[in-house]
């Protein structure tokens, strides 16, 4: 079950501080308690992560002042997501301090992460991580594992770069040379781009060779001639001839097929 507080201040009566807590805490310590805690430690002189100093002012002034902080409970849920949006809610209707729009001493509009944080949690978390390493050093990142780098070495071994030793804008190696007529047919048509014979009809014309003139074998036939025999089509003595050219090609193709 997680929860949304509300710590307000017995000498003014307003609230300063809006957080969500969660039941039954490993620690046994609940979140609303444990700001007073880092009160207390913040005056004996304790090391603090991160500390909000003003909302553990604003407490130790209350426990000066022999008063207790008053601790709302303003809502339960079973959902985290819920408590936060609850959390943040709150926080934007009683306003931050830090941004002069209400008494709370939040520092960041609430919810899972720091949402707008204020200039001074900026310089915290930044004075926080200067001078550390970062976590992802000697770390391997991707699939390149050792194995991998060794393959890449090896590979790689013994190759000098193309652009070892040039300096400045490099001028490609075939610039202003051209390409004769018989270098251009050898190289056949490159990829995506026009073919050098498209449009000419030499070789149409060779295939057309010997052809020219000789009437269509179908020129006079009615396209319906689907289902009829040769005999209908041509009549019987075309029919004997196309039955036997038919028969010695296919006699032709199976004994050279044989041979191969």
């Amino acid at each position: 079950m997680y929860y949304v507080y509300i710590l307000k201040n017995p000498i003014n009566n307003l609230p300063f501080y809006v957080g969500v807590g969660k039941q039954n805490r490993k620690s046994g310590c609940v979140r609303e308690q444990q700001h007073i805690k880092d009160a207390v430690k913040l005056r004996e002189g304790k090391k603090l992560h991160r500390p909000n100093k003003h909302k553990l002012h604003t407490i130790l002034q209350i426990l000066d002042a022999g008063m207790e902080v008053t601790i709302d409970i303003a809502a339960w849920y079973d959902d985290e997501k819920l408590a936060f949006a609850e959390e943040m809610r709150l926080i934007a209707m009683y306003g931050r301090s830090d941004m002069g729009l209400g008494p709370l001493t939040n520092l960041t509009d609430g919810g899972e992460g720091v949402i707008n944080p204020s200039p001074e949690t900026i310089a915290k978390i930044s004075s926080s991580l200067k001078g550390r390493e970062s976590h992802l050093k000697g770390k391997v990142i991707g699939p390149y594992s050792d194995t991998h780098k060794a393959n890449i070495s090896r590979s790689t071994q013994g190759r000098v770069p193309w652009n070892k030793g040039k300096t400045g804008v490099q001028v490609p190696w075939n610039k202003g040379l051209t390409l004769t007529d018989d270098q251009r047919k050898n190289m056949g048509p490159p990829k995506g781009r026009i073919p050098w014979n498209k449009g000419k009809t030499e070789l149409v014309e060779s295939s057309r060779k010997g052809k020219k003139g000789t009437p269509s074998p179908f020129k006079g036939i009615p396209s319906g001639k689907k289902g009829l025999t040769y005999e209908e089509i041509h009549g019987p003595e075309k029919a004997a001839e196309l039955r036997e050219k038919r028969r010695l090609k296919k006699t032709e193709y199976w004994n050279n097929k044989n041979k191969d």
